[in-house]
Parts: C-alpha cells; structure tokens; sequence
C-alpha cells in the first residue's frame, strides 16, 4: 500500500514538473508573438503614413496649393 502511494506521488511529481515546462515554453512562445505583433504594427502605422503622404502630394500636384487650403479652411 505504502509502495503504490509513494509510486503514485512520484509520478505526480513528474507530471507537475512536466506541466512547468510546457508552461515556461508557453509563455516564451507568448513573449515572441507579443514582438512579432509589436513589429508588425509598427510597420502597418508606417505604410499608413506613406499611403496619406502619398495621397497628400498627389492632391497636391493635382489641385494645388490654393484649391487645397481653400478645402480644408
């Protein structure tokens, strides 16, 4: 009987030690994703204001100067 529990907690012990593991992986694999999706926003704000950039000078050359400070004032 005392064999077979002492069998049983060691076996726990295993599995908790196990569980620990995939759990420190888990949250390393969470720590990467966070950056890559940091990064990534980062670059979709950039593409952003290179596509109003791009608008902005095209308006520009298109309507000139006057036509547009008469639009937005």
């Amino acid at each position: 009987m005392m064999e077979q529990l002492e069998h049983r907690v060691i076996k726990l012990e295993l599995r908790v030690e196990d569980h620990a593991d995939d759990l420190k992986r888990l949250q390393d694999i969470s720590d990467s994703l966070k950056k890559s999706l940091q990064g990534i926003e980062k670059t979709l704000a950039q593409i952003k204001w290179i596509a109003i950039g791009i608008i902005v000078a095209y308006a520009w050359q298109t309507l000139g100067f006057e036509k547009i400070v008469k639009v937005f004032l």
